[in-house]
């Protein structure tokens, strides 16, 4: 076939599709195809028209070979395959690996899949087995994980806390070039939905700081540095008065991390008397809260803002000593509005229970924080008051807080903003509590529990330099497209980060007989939090693997 131009009889051109034939031994020529007048340009739009429709040809013709079904999970494992190296996780995982030869399975990648889960969504090991190992890419997980593996993981990682930890523990020093001399301790209740306690020693009952006295718990005493870093944690049975975890965590210090300096920075629940000596036997320096109520014979020593030197219009200082050691009390303005409010809002709620017609005394006040500021009369159906005297001499200990301590070469302002890093601690409780989702906790024996432990341990550790490389970088998220003077740019969170990161996907394109694994773009906050991170844009095109063909 081939285009010819031919006349009519006024001379206007025409293109022509003409075929040639043969018919016996002559060679014809007949047209297929009248393609209109021929024009300037004609015959080039044509052309481009026609390789048009050849790529819409070629194109529907390979998308009958190409198949996509679904997206995975790729993001937040980049940038937690690169906490695991950076961190020297991948490292204590290795050595862990060494003393456990007959383990036939992939131990690293099946620590990995659990921190994983923690961050994308948290849940039982069983919920990671039957979802969430399936909705991450798979070429950086263990391939054919069974439940079983999971669960004797958790074994190996309960043998090995020890020794995990104090690998991280060196790694980092070596690292960050870090000496540590204040440590932050504080303890919580992680409970169980659950009231067996035949199942091991660390399921039992005991005071809940989650007021859940119908639950078994574990007493979860953690260790963080100033950047609120975690170096280490401990794990009680739930019925351990905390005062009795003073001595492991000073041995944990001493021997284990060898720290030839430590501060042991702890709130007022830990304040006893020997508690203290426990930490001076030791030779170790303490800041800890003072229980300033209990001292009723020095109240007036302790309140009297005359003898307080003042720091700046906000905060006074008074020290004086006690039992030898320096005692340091503290007013604070913000403090004392806060104390202030939390009374009215308590005071408030009983003057509008004592408003009601039928008031009983006997059951008038459950809340233990409310009873001191109700007088409750003899007579039953005498109805209960306000007691003035306890809301007055409470109004006068507004915004006083003491510390106890025997470090000797700190200024009194120096002590106090060790003390109040104590919040760092908290933070960390939180997050543990909330989106790790630590608790409730699902296993029942001992070492299940101790290693369940250790994941929340080494996802808090990867969350806790991430947010401190974001606030480095003074990362913060795109402001919306709506008016800029009400937006104020905030700092992202972890939660944040993984949600952006959620985004970026792993896509298997299956062409012919391959597996091509690419992924999506990584644009905006995803960029962002990728160099923050220090992790490289990986190329567009992840893997390649050749499928498998079914044989008859």
């Amino acid at each position: 076939m081939f285009i010819r131009v031919t006349k009519n009889t006024k001379g206007q051109a025409y293109y022509h599709i003409v075929e040639s034939y043969r018919e016996g031994e002559k060679v014809r020529q007949r047209i297929l195809l009248s393609l209109g007048k021929a024009e300037d340009g004609g015959l080039e739009n044509l052309m481009e028209s026609a390789a048009r429709h050849v790529d819409m040809l070629t194109a529907t013709q390979l998308a009958k070979e190409i198949s996509i079904e679904k997206t995975f999970i790729l993001g937040p494992l980049l940038i937690l395959e690169r906490l695991f190296e950076k961190l020297g996780i991948d490292k204590a995982i290795a050595e862990s690996r060494l003393k456990h030869p007959k383990i036939r399975f992939n131990l690293k990648k099946i620590i990995f899949t659990l921190v994983a889960s923690r961050f994308v969504h948290p849940g039982s090991k069983l919920k990671v087995f039957e979802h969430w190992q399936r909705s991450f890419y798979p070429e950086m997980l263990q391939p054919d994980l069974e439940l079983h593996q999971i669960y004797r993981a958790l074994t190996v990682l309960s043998k090995e806390k020890e020794n995990i930890e104090n690998c991280l523990y060196w790694h980092q020093r070596d690292l960050f070039h870090q000496e540590v001399d204040v440590v932050l301790y504080d303890l919580t209740t992680l409970r169980f939905e659950s009231t067996r306690t035949d199942l091991g020693e660390l399921r039992q009952f005991g005071y809940s700081k989650e007021m859940r006295t119908d639950c078994t718990q574990v007493i979860f005493g953690l260790l963080v540095d100033r950047d609120g870093i975690p170096l280490g944690f401990e794990v009680y049975p739930g019925n351990t008065f905390e005062g009795k975890t003073v001595s492991d965590i000073v041995k944990k210090m001493k021997e284990k991390f060898k720290v030839r300096r430590f501060i042991f920075v702890a709130d007022r629940g830990l304040f006893s008397r020997g508690n203290l000596e426990e930490l001076r036997r030791d030779k170790g320096e303490f800041i800890v809260g003072m229980k300033l109520g209990v001292f009723k014979d020095r109240h007036e020593e302790f309140y009297d803002l005359k003898k307080f030197e003042r720091i700046n219009s906000d905060l006074a200082v008074y020290e004086t000593t006690h039992e030898g050691d320096r005692c340091i009390v503290t007013w604070s303005r913000k403090r004392a509005e806060r104390d202030q409010k939390v009374r009215a809002d308590i005071v408030a709620k009983i003057q509008k229970k004592l408003s009601l017609k039928k008031v009983q005394s006997k059951t008038f006040v459950s809340n233990s924080n409310y009873k001191k500021y109700v007088v409750l009369p003899e007579d039953q159906n005498g109805k209960p008051e306000l007691n003035e005297k306890v809301i007055e001499a409470e109004a006068k200990r507004d915004g006083f807080f003491g510390v106890v301590t025997n470090v000797k070469d700190m200024k009194p302002s120096e002590i106090i903003t060790n003390y109040k890093d104590l919040w760092k601690i908290e933070d960390a409780f939180g997050e543990f509590k909330g989106n790790l989702r630590a608790r409730p906790v699902f296993h029942w024996k001992d070492h299940r529990i101790v290693g369940h432990l250790v994941v929340c341990f080494l996802a808090y550790l990867c969350e806790a330099h991430l947010t401190k490389q974001l606030r480095e970088k003074g990362l913060v998220l795109e402001s919306p497209a709506i008016d800029q003077k009400t937006i104020k740019p905030r700092a992202l969170t972890v939660v944040e980060v993984m949600k952006e990161l959620r985004e970026v996907r792993a896509v298997p394109v299956q062409v012919r007989e391959q597996t091509i694994w690419t992924r999506t773009d990584i644009t905006g906050n995803a960029a962002m939090i990728f160099k923050a991170a220090g992790v490289g844009v990986p190329k567009k095109v992840l893997s390649v693997t050749q499928n498998c063909s079914e044989t008859n």
